[in-house]
């Protein structure tokens, strides 16, 4: 333990890290737009997503460029592309493959879900050339636009994003397509044992236990006793 007499020594210490964040491990990472910004919100992953995020333009590329190399990339696009014309949309999938090749990632890539929107009939469009584009590829692919998902019960009002529910329900199916990397830590979200995801999914879930995270600071003032003065800080 440091000590310095006159001179405030500040040691933070984090007792316990949030359950959530345990369910990646550090060198997986979510990319994309907002569905995959809500995903790793909802799940407390490492999240490099944001809105707005579209296959074609700099953006996606950008969100390659910071990922550390090495690193398993769990791509959320598609969505914002669907809404506009997808007309030679393949060569924009294959550089953001290159991109990801150059730093050695694992790719996962996480296909558009059903919206009820006018442009859903896109999104479905370009769920099929994204699938055959992967699989040629030999890239993970998994799609999201099953029953339950296109039935808009964990859809917010705008029709697009989802609830939290829904988002763990998007990770569980993710979950059980084979999609979590072997690195995962122990206390990932895990598959429904029931064949129904359904049900599965809609069950209530054990409340997590409090977490406290402690701010630790010791002062040393001159002339002080020898033991110091521990201030501390609860944040639940």
């Amino acid at each position: 333990m440091l000590r310095s007499t006159g001179v405030l020594v500040g040691l933070i210490a984090l007792a316990v890290l949030p359950p959530a964040t345990w369910s990646f491990a550090s060198g997986t990472y979510v990319l994309g737009d907002s569905i995959g910004d809500g995903l790793a919100t909802t799940m407390g992953f490492n999240n490099l997503a944001q809105i707005g995020i579209h296959i074609r333009g700099p953006k996606a590329l950008a969100q390659v460029e910071r990922t550390p190399p090495g690193s398993t990339a769990y791509i959320f696009l598609g969505t914002n592309d669907a809404e506009g014309s997808l007309k030679n949309i393949d060569k924009s999938i294959e550089d953001i493959l290159d991109a990801a090749a150059q730093r050695q990632l694992t790719v996962i890539w996480v296909g558009p879900h059903c919206v009820r929107k006018a442009w859903d009939k896109q999104a479905s469009e370009l769920d099929e050339i994204l699938r055959n584009h992967l699989t040629k590829a030999k890239v993970k692919y998994i799609g999201t636009r099953d029953a339950v998902i296109c039935s808009g019960k964990f859809q917010e009002p705008d029709g697009v994003h989802l609830t939290a529910k829904g988002y763990r329900y998007m990770w569980a199916m993710i979950d059980g397509a084979g999609g979590t990397p072997n690195t995962a830590v122990a206390g990932a979200p895990q598959k429904p044992a029931d064949a129904d995801l359904t049900t599965a999914s809609l069950a209530s879930r054990p409340a997590q236990p409090r977490v406290d995270h402690r701010l630790v600071m010791e002062i040393h003032v001159p002339g002080a006793p020898s033991d110091p003065l521990v201030w501390t800080r609860s944040q639940n």
